[in-house]
């Protein structure tokens, strides 16, 4: 009986483990979503919103031991002005933000360093990126290069190359599709990017990755259940120093958006079982 119950209690964990997870019950309320935890895991920046898309605004909460603070509206805030998609550089030096500064241009990727004084002025990224279009979500790999959306006639994925001194024209990726990829999520050391797509067999938007090899990026993997559902799955994001892998969801009830984010152990992924099933065009 003993021996039953050991293997019970084994196997409720891990069962536990490998489910997804809501992220802390003081900042998850069901108006929130697009977070980003800093890697030295001390800080953190998710957007409020307030049941729709009208006010968008960036809340920062920093630990307390082993809790979370009570969260507060960033000290770079604007009101009135919507602010989205905060994300930290792999070395935590900078933050990107998305911010609509004028109306007619759009969301445009806007950036700040982190210095001794504290948190230098908002700047636009660069020309190379921001256009009359809508640019988005936008994340940094080691090397500086930046991998963002712009919305044409859907949403597509595009990096910008850091040469060392300037950003080079941005390009867009080979897997773009006209199913909306967006949300992209990119490696420190640009081994995958995870983002979201909307494709004929499923039921709404998802999480996919994709893997690069030789400069070239494979098919597109979709990560499946547990993170998928039949709701919307979007904002990826790894918390560098837990290892966890973050994204939120969002469905829409009597015309309000509940929105939420969530956590899984970045393992669950099972990313070296999926960069082996990965398949690269001609």
């Amino acid at each position: 009986m003993n021996k039953i119950l050991f293997l019970a209690t084994l196997f409720g964990r891990f069962i536990c483990f490998s489910q997804v997870q809501v992220f802390e019950k003081n900042i998850s309320n069901d108006e929130v979503f697009g977070m980003s935890i800093s890697p030295d895991g001390e800080e953190m920046l998710f957007v409020r919103a307030y049941g729709g898309r009208d006010s968008l605004q960036i809340f920062q909460s920093v630990k307390e031991g082993d809790d979370w603070s009570d969260p507060k509206k960033a000290s770079f805030s604007i009101d009135g002005i919507n602010q989205i998609d905060p994300s930290y550089s792999p070395d935590g030096r900078l933050i990107l933000i998305n911010m609509i500064k004028e109306e007619e241009n759009g969301y445009d990727v806007y950036v700040m360093e982190r210095t001794k004084s504290g948190l230098g002025d908002l700047r636009d990224l660069s020309a190379s990126v921001n256009t009359e279009a809508h640019e988005f979500y936008a994340t940094m790999s080691k090397n500086g290069n930046v991998y963002f959306t712009r919305r044409n006639n859907s949403n597509d994925i595009y990096m910008s190359q850091w040469d060392g001194t300037k950003y080079l024209k941005a390009i867009p990726l080979s897997f773009n599709t006209d199913n909306s990829e967006s949300n992209p999520y990119i490696h420190p050391q640009e081994k995958f990017v995870i983002f979201t797509s909307k494709t004929d067999n499923t039921q709404g938007v998802d999480l996919f990755i994709s893997f690069k090899k030789r400069n070239k990026w494979s098919n597109p993997i979709n990560l499946g259940k547990p993170v998928n559902s039949s709701l919307n799955e979007f904002c990826p994001s790894i918390d560098l120093k837990n290892k966890r892998f973050l994204f939120s969801r969002t469905e829409v009830l009597e015309n309000r958006r509940i929105e939420n984010m969530f956590f899984i152990p970045l393992k669950d992924l099972n990313i070296k079982n999926l960069r082996k099933q990965a398949s690269y065009p001609d």
